[in-house]
């Protein structure tokens, strides 16, 4: 295996922040350690970069034990979310800086900064000081200067957080295809799941220091082992409603039943019913919220209609089933 984690844990005085972690990568995947903020996912990511200690466990690349290696002899490219770039040096300055720290004669060098300039888009930005151009810009100067010593591993911390949201759709798409096109390993930290599910070829969703499930997107969207998971990947109903559940099969005592909202058949002949509290239209979906009887404000279930060109409205009566093959059985884990 290429990069292992063995039983990796991390704490701060009594806070267990990374809980006996283990993870294998293989060479030239993209994996995104995806959770809620607290959850330990950049203390991993800073763990396996070097830049917080290990209390327990190893980190091994290719055999390699890195415990005591620091992050400087790593090799691993890191960029974070708040770019770090040297405000007083031009664009190729910042890209060539840490190839001048590893010593590299001038010609390979400039060969190299012109090589990444071009990689990124910034060919004619190489003059520029950071403070001359946008944040997605700014980004793109500190991917190229974490790739420019040609790391074995890349390492992004939230890189596209600070960044407006057209700037950040737009940045996922040139990261997955660079990093494909370099065959380079990579992990993310991310918490928008969105983010995750469009780049990475797996996915690790951490909940309070552990690793709850790692799996494709298609994986943790259609077959969440936890309400943890579900809730986290996607939208989830968690049919606890007696009406809801009626006909279903029961869930153990520590399962729940649950069901996506696109899942939810809104019919006129539907088995069960309920008055539509909440109406967001999404475009080409729908989604409601409705009560059932006997719910309060704001209880009930989601329901997700794709296609429909009739807007429903509040106080709206509509009638459902929730297909039976649809409905599955997850862990309650807490959310």
């Amino acid at each position: 295996m290429f990069l292992s984690l063995r039983g990796v844990t991390k704490r701060f005085g009594a806070v267990v922040a990374v809980d006996h972690v283990d993870l294998d990568l293989t060479e030239g995947e993209f994996v995104c350690f995806l959770g809620p903020s607290g959850c330990g996912k950049t203390t991993l990511l800073r763990l396996v970069a070097g830049l917080e200690m290990l209390d327990e466990g190893e980190i091994l690349l290719e055999g390699r034990d890195l415990a005591n290696l620091p992050a400087r002899n790593r090799n691993f490219g890191v960029v974070f979310q708040s770019y770090s770039l040297f405000p007083n040096m031009s664009v190729a300055r910042n890209i060539g800086y840490g190839l001048e720290c590893r010593k590299w004669d001038r010609a390979r060098l400039e060969t190299r900064v012109a090589e990444m300039l071009d990689v990124v888009g910034l060919g004619d930005a190489a003059g520029k000081h950071p403070h001359e151009l946008s944040g997605g810009m700014q980004q793109r100067v500190a991917l190229a200067r974490a790739l420019a010593p040609e790391p074995a591993v890349l390492l992004l911390d939230e890189p596209l957080s600070a960044l407006d949201a057209k700037v950040r759709e737009s940045l996922r798409g040139e990261i997955r295809e660079l990093q494909q096109r370099l065959g380079i390993t990579t992990i993310m930290v991310t918490h928008d799941q969105d983010e995750a599910m469009e780049m990475a070829d797996r996915i690790v969703v951490m909940n309070r220091g552990r690793i709850e499930q790692v799996g494709t997107a298609e994986e943790l969207y259609w077959n969440p082992e936890t309400r943890f998971v579900g809730e986290f990947i996607g939208r989830l109903n968690i049919l606890d409603d007696p009406a809801l559940r009626a006909g279903l099969e029961a869930a153990g005592a520590d399962k729940v039943l649950a069901i996506r909202p696109e899942h939810v058949a809104l019919t006129d002949t539907g088995a069960l019913e309920g008055t539509v509290h909440k109406v967001a239209f999404l475009g080409n979906t729908m989604r409601l919220g409705v009560e059932t009887q006997g719910h309060g404000q704001g209880q009930g279930i989601e329901i997700e209609v794709h296609g429909r060109r009739k807007r429903l409205k509040v106080g709206d009566t509509v009638r459902f089933d929730l297909p039976a093959d649809r409905v599955r059985e997850l862990a309650a884990s807490p959310a």
